[in-house]
Protein backbone atom coordinates (compact mmCIF):
# COMPACT_ATOMS: atom_id res chain seq x y z
CA UNK A 1 0.00 0.00 0.00
CA UNK A 2 1.30 3.45 -0.89
CA UNK A 3 1.89 5.90 1.94
CA UNK A 4 -0.15 9.06 2.13
CA UNK A 5 1.70 12.37 1.60
CA UNK A 6 0.84 13.40 5.16
CA UNK A 7 2.33 11.62 8.16
CA UNK A 8 2.82 12.31 11.85
CA UNK A 9 4.94 15.40 12.54
CA UNK A 10 7.21 14.69 15.51
CA UNK A 11 8.66 18.17 16.09
CA UNK A 12 7.44 20.96 18.38
CA UNK A 13 4.65 23.45 17.73
CA UNK A 14 3.08 21.76 14.68
CA UNK A 15 -0.66 20.98 14.54
CA UNK A 16 -0.25 17.40 15.82
CA UNK A 17 1.83 18.66 18.75
CA UNK A 18 -0.86 21.24 19.58
CA UNK A 19 -3.77 18.78 19.33
CA UNK A 20 -2.05 16.22 21.54
CA UNK A 21 -1.18 18.93 24.08
CA UNK A 22 -4.80 20.08 24.30
CA UNK A 23 -5.94 16.53 24.97
CA UNK A 24 -3.13 15.90 27.47
CA UNK A 25 -4.33 18.83 29.58
CA UNK A 26 -7.57 16.95 30.20
CA UNK A 27 -6.41 14.39 32.74
CA UNK A 28 -9.12 11.82 32.06
CA UNK A 29 -9.64 8.74 29.97
CA UNK A 30 -11.49 10.31 27.06
CA UNK A 31 -13.91 9.27 24.36
CA UNK A 32 -12.59 10.80 21.14
CA UNK A 33 -14.04 10.88 17.62
CA UNK A 34 -11.26 11.30 15.06
CA UNK A 35 -12.78 12.50 11.79
CA UNK A 36 -10.44 11.92 8.86
CA UNK A 37 -7.94 9.58 10.49
CA UNK A 38 -5.52 9.26 7.54
CA UNK A 39 -3.17 6.39 8.42
CA UNK A 40 -4.20 6.56 12.08
CA UNK A 41 -1.03 8.22 13.34
CA UNK A 42 -2.89 10.28 15.95
CA UNK A 43 -5.11 7.34 16.79
CA UNK A 44 -2.10 5.12 17.53
CA UNK A 45 -0.77 7.64 20.07
CA UNK A 46 -4.13 8.32 21.69
CA UNK A 47 -4.96 4.61 21.92
CA UNK A 48 -1.62 3.95 23.62
CA UNK A 49 -2.61 6.60 26.17
CA UNK A 50 -5.72 4.59 27.04
CA UNK A 51 -8.46 6.64 25.37
CA UNK A 52 -11.55 5.15 23.67
CA UNK A 53 -11.49 6.06 19.99
CA UNK A 54 -13.87 6.09 17.06
CA UNK A 55 -12.54 6.95 13.62
CA UNK A 56 -13.83 7.89 10.18
CA UNK A 57 -11.71 7.83 7.01
CA UNK A 58 -12.78 7.89 3.36
CA UNK A 59 -9.56 6.68 1.71
CA UNK A 60 -9.69 2.89 1.56
CA UNK A 61 -5.97 2.12 1.88
CA UNK A 62 -5.49 4.61 4.70
CA UNK A 63 -8.61 3.29 6.44
CA UNK A 64 -7.22 -0.25 6.44
CA UNK A 65 -4.00 0.92 8.05
CA UNK A 66 -5.82 3.10 10.59
CA UNK A 67 -8.54 0.65 11.62
CA UNK A 68 -6.41 -1.32 14.10
CA UNK A 69 -5.94 1.74 16.32
CA UNK A 70 -9.65 2.44 16.86
CA UNK A 71 -12.34 0.82 18.99
CA UNK A 72 -14.97 1.69 16.38
CA UNK A 73 -14.22 2.58 12.78
CA UNK A 74 -16.03 3.67 9.61
CA UNK A 75 -14.70 3.80 6.06
CA UNK A 76 -17.01 6.43 4.56
CA UNK A 77 -17.28 9.60 2.51
CA UNK A 78 -17.33 12.42 5.06
CA UNK A 79 -19.49 14.59 2.82
CA UNK A 80 -22.44 12.22 3.22
CA UNK A 81 -21.57 10.37 6.44
CA UNK A 82 -24.43 10.40 8.94
CA UNK A 83 -22.58 10.18 12.24
CA UNK A 84 -24.20 7.19 14.01
CA UNK A 85 -23.56 8.34 17.58
CA UNK A 86 -25.42 10.11 20.31
CA UNK A 87 -23.97 12.79 22.55
CA UNK A 88 -21.15 10.56 23.78
CA UNK A 89 -17.75 12.08 22.93
CA UNK A 90 -15.55 14.36 25.00
CA UNK A 91 -13.67 15.57 21.91
CA UNK A 92 -14.10 15.52 18.15
CA UNK A 93 -10.93 15.97 16.07
CA UNK A 94 -10.76 17.45 12.58
CA UNK A 95 -6.98 17.36 12.11
CA UNK A 96 -6.11 18.77 8.68
CA UNK A 97 -9.43 17.55 7.24
CA UNK A 98 -11.94 20.35 6.62
CA UNK A 99 -9.92 21.93 3.81
CA UNK A 100 -10.40 18.71 1.80
CA UNK A 101 -14.22 18.91 1.89
CA UNK A 102 -16.68 20.59 -0.46
CA UNK A 103 -18.94 21.66 2.42
CA UNK A 104 -16.89 21.59 5.63
CA UNK A 105 -19.45 23.58 7.59
CA UNK A 106 -22.18 21.00 6.97
CA UNK A 107 -19.90 18.12 8.02
CA UNK A 108 -18.83 19.96 11.16
CA UNK A 109 -22.45 20.68 12.11
CA UNK A 110 -23.43 17.01 11.74
CA UNK A 111 -20.47 15.87 13.81
CA UNK A 112 -21.18 18.27 16.67
CA UNK A 113 -24.32 16.34 17.62
CA UNK A 114 -21.95 13.61 18.88
CA UNK A 115 -20.45 15.79 21.62
CA UNK A 116 -21.29 15.35 25.27
CA UNK A 117 -22.41 18.38 27.23
CA UNK A 118 -19.14 20.11 28.05
CA UNK A 119 -17.35 18.48 25.11
CA UNK A 120 -15.19 20.30 22.56
CA UNK A 121 -14.13 20.13 18.94
CA UNK A 122 -10.52 20.63 17.84
CA UNK A 123 -9.91 21.80 14.28
CA UNK A 124 -6.67 22.44 12.38
CA UNK A 125 -6.54 24.02 8.93
CA UNK A 126 -3.83 25.71 6.83
CA UNK A 127 -3.64 29.50 6.67
CA UNK A 128 -4.00 30.69 3.07
CA UNK A 129 -3.02 34.21 4.21
CA UNK A 130 0.45 33.08 5.30
CA UNK A 131 3.26 35.42 4.24
CA UNK A 132 4.59 32.92 1.70
CA UNK A 133 1.18 32.77 0.02
CA UNK A 134 0.86 36.56 -0.02
CA UNK A 135 4.25 36.93 -1.67
CA UNK A 136 3.40 34.22 -4.20
CA UNK A 137 0.19 36.01 -5.15
CA UNK A 138 2.08 39.30 -5.40
CA UNK A 139 4.26 37.57 -7.98
CA UNK A 140 1.18 36.25 -9.80
CA UNK A 141 1.64 32.63 -8.67
CA UNK A 142 -0.95 30.22 -7.27
CA UNK A 143 0.62 26.83 -7.98
CA UNK A 144 -0.79 23.63 -6.53
CA UNK A 145 1.59 21.07 -5.02
CA UNK A 146 1.61 17.58 -3.55
CA UNK A 147 1.35 18.89 0.02
CA UNK A 148 1.23 22.08 2.03
CA UNK A 149 -1.15 25.04 1.90
CA UNK A 150 -1.78 24.55 -1.83
CA UNK A 151 -2.12 20.78 -1.69
CA UNK A 152 -3.90 19.88 -4.92
CA UNK A 153 -6.58 18.00 -2.93
CA UNK A 154 -7.60 21.12 -0.97
CA UNK A 155 -11.07 22.29 -1.94
CA UNK A 156 -11.47 25.09 0.61
CA UNK A 157 -9.05 27.74 1.85
CA UNK A 158 -9.15 29.46 5.23
CA UNK A 159 -7.93 32.60 6.91
CA UNK A 160 -8.27 32.95 10.66
CA UNK A 161 -11.33 35.17 10.15
CA UNK A 162 -13.10 32.72 7.84
CA UNK A 163 -12.28 29.78 10.13
CA UNK A 164 -13.75 31.62 13.10
CA UNK A 165 -16.84 32.52 11.08
CA UNK A 166 -17.42 28.89 10.06
CA UNK A 167 -17.03 27.61 13.62
CA UNK A 168 -19.36 30.28 14.97
CA UNK A 169 -21.92 29.54 12.21
CA UNK A 170 -22.03 26.01 13.61
CA UNK A 171 -23.18 27.37 16.97
CA UNK A 172 -19.81 27.12 18.70
CA UNK A 173 -17.79 29.51 20.82
CA UNK A 174 -14.04 29.46 20.27
CA UNK A 175 -12.09 28.89 23.47
CA UNK A 176 -8.52 28.70 22.13
CA UNK A 177 -6.65 29.64 18.95
CA UNK A 178 -3.04 28.70 18.23
CA UNK A 179 -0.97 29.35 15.11
CA UNK A 180 1.79 26.96 14.05
CA UNK A 181 5.04 27.95 12.33
CA UNK A 182 5.98 26.90 8.81
CA UNK A 183 7.32 23.32 9.19
CA UNK A 184 10.87 24.08 8.15
CA UNK A 185 11.90 20.65 9.44
CA UNK A 186 9.95 18.99 6.62
CA UNK A 187 11.43 21.15 3.87
CA UNK A 188 14.94 21.07 5.35
CA UNK A 189 15.31 17.89 7.46
CA UNK A 190 18.74 18.95 8.69
CA UNK A 191 17.04 21.66 10.79
CA UNK A 192 15.47 18.95 12.97
CA UNK A 193 18.88 18.64 14.67
CA UNK A 194 18.92 20.02 18.24
CA UNK A 195 21.49 22.57 17.13
CA UNK A 196 18.70 24.47 15.37
CA UNK A 197 16.31 24.43 18.37
CA UNK A 198 16.95 28.08 19.36
CA UNK A 199 16.10 29.22 15.82
CA UNK A 200 12.82 27.28 15.92
CA UNK A 201 11.97 28.95 19.25
CA UNK A 202 12.58 32.40 17.74
CA UNK A 203 10.50 31.42 14.70
CA UNK A 204 7.63 30.37 16.95
CA UNK A 205 7.86 33.58 18.97
CA UNK A 206 7.44 35.58 15.76
CA UNK A 207 4.42 33.46 14.80
CA UNK A 208 2.82 34.15 18.17
CA UNK A 209 3.36 37.89 17.69
CA UNK A 210 1.78 37.96 14.21
CA UNK A 211 -0.20 34.78 13.75
CA UNK A 212 -2.41 35.91 10.86
CA UNK A 213 0.64 36.71 8.73
CA UNK A 214 3.21 34.14 9.83
CA UNK A 215 0.99 31.27 10.95
CA UNK A 216 1.18 28.18 8.74
CA UNK A 217 -1.83 26.47 10.31
CA UNK A 218 -4.43 27.42 12.88
CA UNK A 219 -5.50 25.03 15.62
CA UNK A 220 -8.83 26.00 17.16
CA UNK A 221 -10.66 24.54 20.11
CA UNK A 222 -14.37 25.33 20.35
CA UNK A 223 -17.47 24.21 22.19
CA UNK A 224 -21.20 24.45 21.40
CA UNK A 225 -22.77 27.51 22.94
CA UNK A 226 -25.01 26.75 25.89
CA UNK A 227 -28.63 26.60 24.78
CA UNK A 228 -27.82 26.35 21.06
CA UNK A 229 -28.30 23.21 19.02
CA UNK A 230 -25.46 22.14 16.76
Amino acid sequence: MAALPYQFKDFKYNSHYRILNILARDHRQLRILDVGTADGYLGAILKAQGHWLAGVEREGEAAERARVHYDDFHCADLESFDFPYGAEFDYILFADVLEHLRDPEAVLKRALTCLKVGGAVIVSVPNVANLVMRLSLLCGRFDYAERGILDRTHLRFFTLASLKRMVENCGCAITEVTATPVPVQLALPVTAHPLFAPLHEIHYLLVRLWRTLLGYQFVVQAAPKVGEAA
